[in-house]
This record gives structure tokens, C-alpha cells and sequence, in this order.
């Protein structure tokens, strides 16, 4: 069993250190779990990641859990250590590797095909286990994740922001910020309205029997992946890989966060373009952060690969006029459209005629919009 010494070195600062030391001394540290993320391959390459984590003991919400369960449950989160340094037996269609977590308990696995050795069923599973003993209460467990394929070429990919682009944040405002990330859940927290009737039309394009991948980015950090990933699931948006970040966190000023890569969000967009080096996309944002200065670096990166940008407009005038000069901008340069929509609606009415979605599609999404807006009333009004 691996020693309390080299779980300290391995830690990825000294706040982790010391909590690790008082965990071990204590006899609280809880089993290491293995947390497969959504994977993706394009059929010759597949990308597998994944975090081992202290057990935080999270269950998954209920209606009407309370707002003291739901901060509970947020700080569990942030205060569950990750362990660094353990090694992750990977398998996947009938291949293994063993690879190692870094500082921040993250491990990143690759696996090389030819073309014709995956099946063509569009979700697969990957298995994970624990290489080594390295608790004392620690069993023999399997973790199973789910690998995205897409192997046959689809209309289009979508890339999509995940704060206040899909899910209500606040991220400008750092007290609603607050207050909507440790007193809600996953099923309180509200999508924007229409989100998921308009994604489901943009995964279906307008081929028959389509499938164009989701990918979903944000500069929120890995211990935020069980939230965002029920999240999307309870409010029926359509799966994808969710790309995080690695980071160190002061727990009480988490909106002055570390950041120990600034370019996350630049990094993953042209990982995902190199990735699938055939195929267009269609990316979507807000007007509230960088999303606009981020998705004109990766036009100008890769011209002729992005179809169209869609930022919700947040509001904030001054940040209006300049994605408006952006969006000139790359439109004179690179002939590619930024719209700056202030709603679903509207993003729906422009991908109808730039034939992204099917028209039949819309009064879905116009249903969807209604109902989002009247559970988001009541929400309010509750709250």
C-alpha cells in the first residue's frame, strides 16, 4: 500500500498537503473512486479521461432537497482530495493501458485504431479500475464511462459554452453567482429557455437519420462534472463530452480562482478541431466572458471551418459593441457570421435559414421556450 508520505508529495499544494495529513491522521479520508468522463473518438483516435477521487459521499438530488443539502453537497466538492500519483488500468474494445494521475488526480488515456476495428454503434463503454492498493478499506470495483464515436462524417459539430450559455449562471454577477451555485442543484439549477428542443435540432441537422456531436465547454473545474452532468441529463439536453479544467481553488473567494491555464477554452477548441480535422462547426456562446474573442482567434486559426458563432447577448451595452465590431470583423475577413441573439428563438430562426435544423423544428423549440420560461417563473417566485 502506497505510504502517507508519497499521498502528500503527490498532492498538488499545500492546502491539499495539509488536508490529506489531517484526513490520514484521522482516519477520514474516504475511498478512492474512479470517475469516468464522457470520452470521444473519430475512429482512428480515442480520447479517454477521468478523475480519481476521494468518495465524497454525494447522492444524486431529489425534488424539493433543501438548500442546506444543496451546500452540503457543494462543499463535499470542493473539499474532496483528489489522489495524485495512482495508477488507472484503462480498457477499451479489447485493448488496456496503464496510465497515471497527475497532481490533480486527472488521467488522460489514448487509444490508436484502424479504421475498421471499432464498431459502428454510436456510444461504447470503456472499464477502469484501480491498479494498485492504495486504501486501507479500499475494494476490487470496475467504473464504466461511455466514448462518443463518430466515425461516418455528420452534417456538422457543435461546440456550446455551458455559463449562461446553456445553464443560468450569473458568471458576471458574483453574489447571484454564488448563491445559484452552492444553494441549488442540478435539478433547481434553470437551462436558458428552449436550450434543449433547440440542441436536439442541431444534433439532428437536417440529414436523414443524423447525428451531429456535442461537445460542451467551460472554464468550470472537474469537481464540478457530477453537477453539470445531471444537469444536462434532467433538463434533456442532448449528451456530449464535457471539456473542463484543471485548477487550484480557494474554497471562499472561488470567483478569484487560480487559473493554472488561461488558455482552457482556446486549448480545447483546437483540440477538437485538429481531432476531427474533416469536419465544420457551429459554436455557441455569451456576451459575458471572452467567448467572443475566444471563437474569432479559432476562425482566424482555422478558416473556413466554422459555419456560423451564436452569442446570447447578455446585455451589457458596452460588450454589445464590441462582439458587434468582431463580428464585422471576421465577417469581412472570413466571410463567417458571429450573430449576437437575444434568445433560442432567435439562434432557431437563423439556423432554419442557413438550413442547420429543419423547420418543422420550430415550433418545438417555441413550446419548449414557453414551458422553460414558466418553470423559471416559478422558480423565482419560490426562491
Amino acid at each position: 500500500m502506497k505510504t502517507t508520505l508519497v499521498f502528500i508529495k503527490k498532492a498538488r499544494n499545500l492546502i491539499t498537503r495539509i488536508s490529506l495529513y489531517i484526513k490520514i491522521k484521522l482516519g477520514l479520508l474516504g475511498i478512492p473512486k474512479i470517475i469516468p468522463f464522457i470520452g470521444y473518438s473519430n475512429g482512428t483516435s480515442t480520447f479517454i479521461t477521468g478523475e480519481v477521487l476521494e468518495d465524497n459521499g454525494i447522492s444524486k438530488p431529489v425534488e424539493g432537497q433543501s438548500k442546506f443539502r444543496n451546500f452540503k453537497a457543494m462543499v463535499k466538492r470542493y473539499f474532496a482530495d483528489e489522489f495524485g500519483g495512482v495508477k488507472v488500468l484503462v480498457k477499451f474494445q479489447g485493448e488496456s493501458e496503464i496510465v497515471t494521475t497527475n497532481k490533480f488526480g486527472v488521467f488522460n488515456c489514448i487509444f490508436h485504431h484502424n479504421t475498421n476495428e471499432l464498431p459502428e454503434t454510436l456510444w461504447q463503454k470503456a472499464y477502469f479500475e484501480l491498479h494498485e492498493k492504495i486504501h486501507a478499506r479500499q475494494k476490487s470495483e470496475i467504473f464504466e464511462g461511455e466514448i462518443m464515436m463518430i466515425k461516418n462524417k455528420p452534417q456538422f459539430g457543435v461546440i456550446s459554452d455551458i455559463d449562461d450559455t446553456i445553464l443560468v449562471s450569473y458568471a458576471t454577477n458574483k453574489l447571484m453567482k454564488f448563491r445559484l451555485m452552492f444553494f441549488n442543484n442540478a435539478l433547481t439549477r434553470m437551462p436558458f429557455e428552449g436550450v434543449s428542443a433547440f440542441y436536439e435540432s442541431l444534433q439532428r441537422g437536417t440529414m436523414l437519420n443524423g447525428y451531429n456531436p456535442l461537445f460542451y465547454l467551460s472554464n468550470s473545474e472537474w469537481n464540478l462534472y457530477d453537477l453539470l452532468y445531471e444537469f444536462v441529463q434532467f433538463h434533456r439536453i442532448p449528451k456530449g463530452p464535457l471539456l473542463l479544467r484543471e485548477m487550484a481553488i480557494y474554497f471562499f473567494r472561488f470567483w478569484e480562482m487560480r487559473e493554472y491555464n488561461k488558455n482552457h477554452k482556446l486549448e480545447k477548441l483546437r483540440h477538437i478541431f485538429t481531432v476531427f480535422s474533416d469536419l465544420n462547426f457551429i459554436l455557441i456562446g455569451d456576451s459575458g466572458q471572452k467567448d467572443p474573442d475566444v471563437y474569432s482567434r479559432i476562425i482566424k486559426e482555422f478558416p473556413g471551418r466554422v459555419l456560423t458563432v451564436y452569442i446570447r447577448d447578455i446585455g451589457i451595452s458596452r460588450k454589445t459593441m464590441r462582439i458587434q465590431t468582431i463580428s464585422e470583423n471576421v465577417r469581412e475577413e472570413f466571410d463567417t457570421e458571429m450573430v449576437l441573439v437575444k434568445d433560442t428563438e432567435a439562434a432557431a430562426k437563423h439556423a432554419i435559414s442557413n438550413k442547420y435544423i429543419m423547420k418543422w423544428e420550430f415550433p418545438k423549440i417555441l413550446e419548449e421556450k414557453q414551458k422553460d420560461l414558466e418553470k423559471s417563473a416559478v422558480e423565482v417566485n419560490v426562491q
